[in-house]
């Protein structure tokens, strides 16, 4: 899936940050480098606007505001490993 199925710019911005934070984990741990930073983009700019966060641990009881910080942080992380990949010798 890429991120125009996860994403759709037009009037209305929708995405699903579900499917989005499941194929950021997925694009990490494959090293896929670029499709790990299109999603840790888009997921951040999501949240930017208020949109909801992706359940990211199997815990519902820990609520919309610890989901969001974990998927801020580790879509910011993602981008600071992607720096640290691409100026690697």
């Amino acid at each position: 899936m890429t991120a125009q199925h996860c994403c759709r710019i037009g009037r209305e911005n929708t995405m699903d940050p579900q499917t989005a934070w499941t194929e950021l984990l997925d694009a990490y741990t494959e090293c896929n480098w670029d499709r790990a930073e299109e999603l840790a983009t888009a997921l951040i700019g999501w949240l930017d606007r208020d949109g909801f966060p992706p359940q990211t641990v199997q815990r519902p009881n820990l609520g919309p505001h610890f989901n969001r910080h974990v998927a801020r942080s580790v879509s910011l992380f993602v981008l600071d490993r992607l720096k640290e990949v691409r100026h690697s010798p």
